[in-house]
């Protein structure tokens, strides 16, 4: 999503992309490119039961950010009783995109909070917002609460995030939205502060812009803060909970006639596993056990990488993270499509930099398979550094600048929706197809690259909603998942899909 800016496409690609949207997405790839974030592996990584339960009251399918909302939620709430939990994890433990990200605690939402209340009206504009900061403020107290050596090691920590922009109708875009962000949030004015052009190159060693924004935001390490979050939840609830590792759930069935209380059938390499309740949180690969949805929610491949800094790049990783919004673009010629948008933050240990962004040939956008990269993705989110940044990779005898030295580049799979939002709370029966009308299959996906700052809330809204809560107060309509918006061709049908894209 960027404000005012998206790409067009010709017929024939739409087309294409329409196709792709629809496909399978299949379960997640069994050798995935491997992602610095995931180094050295948790101990747990590769958990499992020895042999595969029978039964379990409570199914999640993922163990990402979500699938530990769920869990978490579900377990710590007294309604619960001793009903047992069980996570299904594909591969290893919070492998897929939580640990693939750039790990940025930032709400999207100021910059494009005049694009929502046009599109959905300032109330629940402003409930999409409040539900963001609620998530930011969730995220940022769980690295705490799980104790010093826990906060210590995800590597949480306040930075200035500078907003670099190509064009200057872009960021006054932005500075309009921001604007009406505060009027509503007056708590928020003095948030952001803008940057010149000249103050951006000389103070900023940004190259090229049109100008940039200065806010307070948090990065952190997100999959060692969160299998520690699961290290803890097995070892407190031992007994009522379990977690499955490289035990992909192929398919669902229902079968409430061999088993009242636990009437779906999951099915596994490992064999099958009857349960009560089943939780889908797996984000962009949702669709694969729930076809009806295919299209709705979408696999989209984006890269990250892990470089060193430049020669005279400093070791900002303690005080700034940094964001490139570009222009949208298509090139019929070629048939690249770049996102124009990049993001980065610096270890504040090793001063190496965690950089992504998405400019990849038109084919190789909607996709689900993180085992590649391809040669021109990899070439460029390896090479443009350079051309972002004043003199920071030039050598200091001979002043040429320097090729980045990159350490690893890698994939991940962002879960998009055609309308921005994601899909929260019970799948209606013609969803799931399985004739299952008292609803015991929820959802919790389709962050289109914003999980951060939604993925907890939403993964306790659908664990309250299950143990029999009211739908809660903070969880904006927009965003359940019903008939009725899975309907909406304006919001939901193809045309909307392209600018989820972007």
């Amino acid at each position: 999503m960027s404000p005012s800016v998206s790409a067009s496409f010709p017929d024939d690609v739409k087309a294409k992309l329409v196709s792709q949207m629809h496909m399978d997405p299949q379960i997640p790839r069994i050798d995935p490119t491997v992602a610095t974030w995931q180094l050295p592996p948790h101990p747990l990584s590769e958990t499992q039961s020895e042999n595969l339960i029978s039964t379990t009251d409570m199914a999640i399918i993922g163990s990402g950010v979500t699938g530990c909302s769920v869990a978490s939620n579900l377990l710590e709430n007294p309604l619960l009783g001793d009903r047992t939990v069980t996570v299904f994890e594909a591969r290893t433990l919070t492998s897929g995109a939580t640990s693939r990200n750039a790990g940025f605690l930032l709400s999207h939402i100021p910059k494009y909070f005049k694009e929502m209340v046009e599109g959905y009206g300032e109330e629940r504009a402003i409930s999409i917002a409040q539900f963001c900061n609620r998530t930011l403020e969730k995220m940022s107290k769980l690295a705490t609460s799980q104790g010093p050596d826990v906060e210590k090691a995800s590597e949480k920590r306040r930075v200035q995030a500078i907003l670099a922009y190509e064009k200057a109708e872009v960021l006054q875009a932005c500075l309009e939205s921001i604007q009406l962000y505060e009027e509503v949030f007056p708590e928020a004015k003095g948030l952001y502060s803008t940057i010149t052009p000249e103050t951006a190159e000389k103070v900023y060693r940004l190259k090229g812009t049109a100008g940039a924004l200065s806010t307070l935001a948090e990065v952190f390490w997100p999959y060692r803060l969160i299998t520690r979050v699961f290290e803890s939840l097995l070892h407190r609830y031992k007994g009522r909970f379990s977690i499955e590792t490289k035990t992909p759930v192929t398919s669902i069935s229902y079968s409430p006639e061999t088993d009242a209380e636990h009437p779906y059938i999951l099915s596994t390499p490992r064999g099958n596993i009857r349960a009560g309740q089943v939780f889908h949180c797996s984000n962009a690969f949702a669709g694969h056990l729930l076809p009806n949805l295919r299209g709705k929610i979408f696999p989209t491949r984006h890269i990250m990488s892990c470089q060193k800094s430049g020669p005279k790049f400093p070791n900002l990783g303690a005080k700034q993270c940094w964001m490139w919004f570009g222009t949208p673009s298509y090139d019929p010629n070629s048939g690249i499509f770049d996102t124009g948008l990049y993001y980065m933050q610096q270890n504040p240990h090793t001063g190496d930099l965690f950089f992504g962004g998405n400019k990849a040939h038109i084919d190789e956008i909607v996709n689900s398979d993180d085992q590649k990269v391809s040669s021109f993705s990899k070439n460029n989110v390896s090479t443009i550094l350079p051309t972002l940044f004043d003199r920071r990779w030039n050598d200091p005898v001979s002043g040429s600048v320097q090729r980045p030295v990159v350490d690893k580049v890698w994939s991940g799979i962002i879960g998009s929706t055609p309308d921005h939002l994601p899909l929260v709370g019970k799948l209606p029966a013609s969803v799931t197809g399985r004739g299952d009308v008292d609803g015991g299959e929820w959802i919790a996906a389709g962050y289109n690259g914003y999980g951060m700052v939604q993925c907890w809330s939403c993964g306790e809204a659908i664990a309250r909603m299950a143990l029999g809560e009211a739908t809660p107060d903070w969880l904006p309509d927009v965003h359940l998942i019903t008939e009725k918006r899975l309907g909406d061709e304006m919001l939901m049908g193809t045309e909307a899909a392209f600018g989820a894209l972007a």
